[in-house]
Parts: C-alpha cells; structure tokens; sequence
C-alpha cells in the first residue's frame, strides 16, 4: 500500500507543472469554476468525507484508498462532502489497510455539484458554448464522481455555468453556458460532477461516454466507471 501510493502520488506530480498558488472555491450554485493558476503543487484528486460512525474526517483517494489526516480531525468544509486538491504527504504509517495516515499541506475545494435533468432543447437552456476537455491527471472518474478540468476563454466579465446531463444509457453530455464570456485569456478550470443520474453497474466498471462541444466540433471520450457504495 505504501509503495502503490508512492507511486500514485509520484505520477501525479511529475505531471502538474511547477509549484504553486491556487485560488479556492465555494460550493454555491453561482460559482461553477475554479481557474488554476499553474504554481500549485497540488499532487492528488480526493473526495473530502466525514466517516458516520467515528465523525472523523478521510479523503477518498480513489474507488479503494482512503487517506486519513493527521491533525485534521473535521472537514474543512463541514458537512458537505466536496471533490479538493491536495497536497498530501505520507507519515509512513497506516491505521488500517485501507487507510494511509498522511499530512495535508493544502486542500482546495473543486466546485462540485450534481447532475442536471434532461430537458427539451438543451442547448439553448443549459447553453453550448465551446470548451475542450484537458488530457490531464485531474480529468478522472472515480469514487461516484467525474471530476473535469477544461480549457476555455475567461475574461471575468461572467461566471461560466457547466452542467452534466446523462443524455443515453452509458452516455453523459457537459454542456456550457459562458454567459457571453466568450472572450479574454484562455484558463484552465476543475469541475467535479456526482454521478447520481446513471445506473448502479452492480459492482462492475463499465463504460460511461462523455460527450461536449469543443472549439473543432462535437468531441467524446469514455471512461470506466463504477458505482460507489
């Protein structure tokens, strides 16, 4: 475990680029993006969770690890469970198999929010405005969630507004409502959906399609995904 570790947060270093300063957000509805600046050396993706029985706080790695704080007792954001980056090292120990004790030097919450419902003429509702999907390491599916960084103009005139919608069986579709903040400097933000809307795949990873319209047209990738328990 330790070494798997080791190994998950190595990778995840060596492809952000540089260390840095970030800028955080909330968690209400009107402030669907959090821009990166390109100095933070966040080096993991976690779920930020209260465990029920002990009220003590863990950050969901993946769909198997969970890491526990030292010195953090409670959540940072109270009872809401929120996707965050983190910069998290290990203290060479482990409360349990499944639970690498480590420090946090950071944690910045991601936007996070659930599904929306399907609804007639979606692209004119929840908007279709252009913006591409970052190959990146904070672009994953896991733990019940599809956390997404994207690329696309900011200007700061207006806050972007993003929405999942599952539009088939195995098929989800991010549509993007720039609210005619179309232009500016390109930026990068990170945005986690809750996958509440899809299927339970009984234990099962299966494969979910994205789909979004990019600056070349209409672009899709898949992911593996498994509903959380």
């Amino acid at each position: 475990m330790k070494n798997k570790l080791f190994r998950f947060l190595s990778l995840a270093l060596l492809l952000v680029t540089g260390a840095c300063s970030l800028q955080s957000c909330d968690n209400d509805d009107d402030n669907d993006e959090l821009i990166i600046d390109p100095y933070f050396g966040a080096n993991a993706i976690v779920t930020v969770k209260t465990d029920s029985t002990s009220g003590l706080c863990y950050l969901q790695l993946n769909d198997s690890v969970r890491l526990l704080p030292t010195y953090m007792k409670q959540s940072p954001f109270g009872n809401k469970e929120v996707r965050a980056l983190a910069m998290v090292r290990y203290t060479g120990e482990n409360a349990d198999k499944n639970y690498p004790c480590v420090y946090v030097d950071r944690l910045d919450s991601i936007r996070t929010k659930m599904m929306s419902p399907a609804v007639d003429n979606m692209d004119k509702v929840y908007g279709n405005d252009p913006l591409e999907i970052v190959k990146d390491w904070s672009t994953v599916c896991e733990d019940g969630y599809l956390t997404l960084r994207f690329r696309t103009y900011f200007s700061g005139a207006a806050t972007h507004t993003l929405r999942l919608v599952r539009t088939g069986d195995n098929t989800v579709t991010l549509y993007h409502d720039a609210n005619n903040d179309v232009q500016g400097r390109v930026g990068d933000g990170l945005i986690a959906f809750r996958l509440n809307d899809l299927p339970d795949t009984e234990g099962k990873y299966k494969d979910i399609t994205l789909k979004w319209t990019s600056f070349a047209g209409e672009k899709s990738v898949t992911f593996k995904y498994k509903t959380r328990k």
